[in-house]
């Protein structure tokens, strides 16, 4: 399980959104995955359990779910949201109280929004906090949580982006989505910054202005290739 640093200033940010938006069940999602929704839903956790405060993670991400233990998973019984069991079957995991997806007997009951706000109700009696770790919004996959069964629930939706990842018409289709869904409370959470190596985007630049300084551009172009450090990802 991926953590962010505790003593970076955004998770103490993204802890504060929750308490003004007076949000106990919070959903992580991407667009696409990767671009760090787990890892952001774990470190907040981490970050309120640090500050007293009851959390109950539930994985609901099938393309990319909590990495626990094997062993771990084969000591929780199957649960289920429309039955006690989703009550009874949470893992204790590095100090973060999970219920994976591993061991959900079945979907079908996570699909009645209805029923999953009922369940979250229930265990909103023991924890302070509830983080849904959600598949990603824009890729379909038939055991994919459907994100209406969320609406209900869920009192802030964090929608994880990846600078140099995700464009603007997949975050827009990507936010466009989840309010058809019935989500009202979106806020964007920047993740991460990847971008193409400097020498890269160098030589894209040379190649717009070769047709009008060839000589230049041909120059500049040996003597950046001649720069293996430029083209490393750091």
């Amino acid at each position: 399980m991926k953590l962010i640093p505790e003593q970076y200033h955004e998770l103490e940010t993204i802890c504060n959104t929750l308490v003004d938006s007076d949000a106990r069940c919070v959903t992580f999602i991407s667009l696409y995955g990767g671009e760090g929704s787990s890892t952001a839903c774990s470190s907040v956790a981490q970050r309120l359990v640090s500050q007293h405060k009851s959390v109950l993670v539930i994985d609901l991400n099938p393309i990319s779910s909590f990495r626990l233990d094997k062993q771990l998973s084969s000591l929780t019984k199957l649960w289920r949201f429309d039955d006690i069991s989703c009550q009874l079957s949470v893992l204790p995991y590095q100090g973060i109280d999970i219920l994976s997806i591993h061991n959900l007997e079945s979907i079908d009951s996570a699909k009645n929004k209805h029923v999953l706000n009922e369940a979250v109700i229930r265990l909103k009696q023991e924890y302070d906090y509830v983080l849904l770790d959600m598949s990603p919004a824009l890729k379909l996959n038939r055991n994919n949580i459907p994100l209406h069964s969320l609406s209900l629930c869920s009192e802030l939706t964090l929608v994880t982006v990846g600078l140099g990842v995700n464009d603007e018409e997949s975050l827009c289709n990507g936010v466009a989505e989840l309010k058809q869904a019935g989500h009202s409370n979106i806020k964007l959470l920047v993740s991460q910054y990847s971008f193409a190596p400097l020498g890269e985007r160098m030589l894209l630049l040379l190649q717009r202005y070769r047709p009008q300084c060839p000589r230049v551009c041909t120059f500049l172009t040996n003597k950046i290739n001649r720069q293996k450090w430029l083209f490393k990802h750091y």
